[in-house]
């Protein structure tokens, strides 16, 4: 079943590439260039306003709370399918909990400039649990590639928001977008924006994370609530999808303390 899922999505992914870049591939001199190329700015340009958007929205935001569930594939078979909830507080405090997957039961939380500006980790599993017992580890150390490519200051709302904005300047800057397209869909019987991005292969030495994505953006929020990331090894991927998701809940001090008696660190 995932590997299903795993395929269609990437035929899904294919079939709006091909609408896209069809209408580049077949240029031939003249006008018709100048129209492709109006025609990717102009996507670029709604591209970008959502993203600005998104940029707002999530400046404006204090705390939040959702359930992320993250897939990873690797060859179109599935490598990692997780579900974590994610506690969120400005200036950068988060808590995470596993709920199931190979880390179910593991405990994150991190509080930047507190705790030693070290992450506090309690691993899942009760002879795990009494072998490595609390643990205080580096938020860039090794360790945390066990649960994530990204570092703990990536995570959520706000890491998606910063590194598409960042890398779509770069990329734009060096003339590495390949084609982009913005259009209505649903995610949950939502309404979102639906982003899809695709960049040059040179894209990948200048740093890029992925050579293609797409990404869906709350109507209403623009925050995003569906993320797929195709990486540029042997067909990888990585899909997050958000939800229950609860925003400026005013979050208490304690939901941020590894003393919280709820937590067992």
């Amino acid at each position: 079943m995932r590997c299903s899922f795993f395929v269609v999505a990437r035929m899904v992914f294919i079939t709006v590439f091909f609408a896209v870049v069809g209408l580049f591939s077949h240029i031939s001199m003249g006008g018709e260039t100048g129209k492709a190329q109006g025609d990717l700015d102009s996507h670029l340009k709604q591209v970008q306003e959502i993203l600005s958007k998104a940029q707002s929205s999530y400046t404006s935001l204090k705390d939040y709370t959702a359930v992320i569930h993250k897939e990873e594939y690797n060859g179109g078979k599935v490598e990692k399918d997780e579900r974590t909830i994610i506690k969120f507080q400005k200036p950068f405090k988060v808590y995470l909990k596993w709920l199931s997957g190979e880390n179910e039961g593991t405990q994150l939380l991190y509080v930047e400039g507190k705790y030693d500006d070290k992450m506090i980790i309690r691993k899942g599993g009760g002879f795990l649990k009494k072998v490595f017992g609390t643990m205080e580890m580096d938020p860039d150390g090794f360790w945390l590639k066990k649960f994530t490519k990204h570092s703990i200051k990536e995570v959520g709302f706000g890491g998606i928001i910063d590194q598409s904005n960042k890398q779509l300047e770069v990329a734009q800057e060096k003339g590495l977008v390949k084609a982009a397209q913005c259009t209505m869909s649903e995610v949950d019987g939502r309404p979102t924006w639906k982003m899809v991005l695709v960049v040059a292969p040179e894209a990948k030495k200048d740093g890029y994370y992925c050579q293609s994505s797409i990404q869906y953006f709350d109507a209403e929020t623009f925050l995003p609530v569906k993320a797929t990331f195709w990486l540029w090894e042997n067909d990888m991927a990585e899909v997050m999808t958000f939800s229950d998701i609860k925003l400026n809940v005013n979050l208490p001090e304690i939901a941020f303390d590894k003393d919280n008696k709820e937590y067992h660190f």
